[in-house]
């Protein structure tokens, strides 16, 4: 059987029958993967994705003080929250070793979405060719992009098709679906874009994700969470225990 690549825009697209038993790809790459990613790139045990604001409350009080309670609505930091939603502020010195229990607007949520799944790797542009990598011998693959605020989101549709690039699909492959062929279009069309100066910083800068973390004054989380391959670690969501690790 040939290998099938799938990719939703949006979780409220994700086809069911793509998900179940497949390897899923959940991408939130400004800035909920990205976070995730970098949290357990130095050092955090575990990372909890939750949907609800109260949930990661009680969930905190349940794992004690020494878990971080992090997340964001809007971009802004949760009112009670001890940490925000940037990939910048989740050091090693802050996280190595503790358990991130994380709520954001989209990205945790998606990953609801993936419950029937064989397998869920959290990707973004930091961690693109080690994800790629991973499943290289996987015969089913779909992509989850996270959105913002229920719209689709230029960002994670171009990591979706730059992941089905790396991993050698052409736009004539019968073996992705319509949506993975418009996103893997579209990052060839950004990538000749670069070769005439345009940057993929400027490209996340000008998503609706990009011009909201722009307005506060997130200008350096965009430039991080563009730094292809930069963190080379792919974390897996187990999904009996609903917890993130390496």
């Amino acid at each position: 059987m040939s290998r099938q690549f799938s990719v939703a825009f949006l979780p409220s697209l994700a086809d069911p029958a793509s998900i179940s038993g497949a390897d899923v790809v959940v991408t939130d790459v400004l800035r909920a993967s990205t976070t995730i990613i970098s949290a357990l790139a130095n050092g955090a045990e575990q990372v909890i994705p939750t949907p609800e604001i109260q949930s990661g409350i009680e969930l905190k009080k349940r794992l004690g003080p020494t878990a971080i309670l992090g997340g964001e609505r809007k971009g802004v930091i949760i009112p009670g929250y001890d940490q925000g939603n940037s990939p910048r502020e989740y050091t090693s010195e802050l996280v190595s070793g503790r358990t991130i229990i994380l709520c954001t607007s989209n990205g945790t949520v998606a990953m609801e979405s993936c419950r029937g799944a064989g397998r869920v790797v959290i990707g973004a542009f930091v961690n693109l060719g080690a994800v790629a990598k991973s499943l290289q011998t996987s015969q089913r693959i779909t992509v989850v992009c996270a959105g913002t605020d229920r719209m689709i989101t230029a960002e994670d549709i171009l990591f979706a098709g730059a992941l089905a690039d790396r991993m050698g699909f052409g736009l004539n492959d019968r073996s992705l679906d319509d949506q993975a062929r418009i996103a893997l279009a579209w990052w060839q069309s950004a990538s000749r874009q670069f070769e005439s100066g345009q940057s993929l910083v400027e490209l996340f800068g000008d998503s609706a994700g990009g011009r909201n973390l722009r307005k506060l004054r997130y200008d350096e989380d965009i430039e991080y969470c563009a730094r292809i391959d930069s963190v080379p670690v792919v974390p897996v969501l187990d999904l009996a225990h609903w917890t993130i690790r390496l």
